[in-house]
């Protein structure tokens, strides 16, 4: 149940995050235009956009397996290693703040900081990925 909990909390970050991330990047202007409009910007928001929707099917997969009363051991897992690599993709929104994402006066930075606390809750990804194998 605690694993599920962290998950929904990662899930409501990361789209926080992508939200704050997406609002900047249709706004800052580089060469004459927005960042939004440059491939590689879009690449990466898109990677982000995806490790969010992961994270979020990871998630309601365990929470509902634990309505059910279903075992639930490998969904949980799944869903503690992408907290983890939610944090990763943190590091894509900073990127793509550039400079002023790492100010710990701007929003992003708790967003970074929260993503963080709540992956070294579960333990990172890479001990989910050694559990994840163990369960398999």
């Amino acid at each position: 149940m605690f694993t599920a909990a962290v998950a929904a909390q990662a899930s409501g970050v990361l789209a926080g995050a992508l939200e704050l991330t997406t609002g900047h990047i249709k706004q800052r202007r580089q060469f004459g235009r927005a960042l939004a409009e440059f491939q590689a910007v879009t690449m990466q928001i898109a990677d982000v956009y995806i490790a969010g929707r992961a994270l979020d099917v990871a998630m309601w997969s365990a929470a509902w397996r634990l309505s059910e009363g279903l075992p639930a051991g490998q969904d949980l897992a799944l869903a503690a290693y992408h907290v983890g690599e939610s944090v990763r993709a943190l590091y894509t929104c900073q990127h793509l703040h550039g400079g002023l994402g790492l100010d710990v006066t701007y929003p992003l930075h708790r967003y970074f900081a929260q993503a963080g606390h709540l992956s070294h809750l579960l333990g990172g990804a890479d001990a989910q990925l050694d559990l994840i194998g163990a369960l398999v």
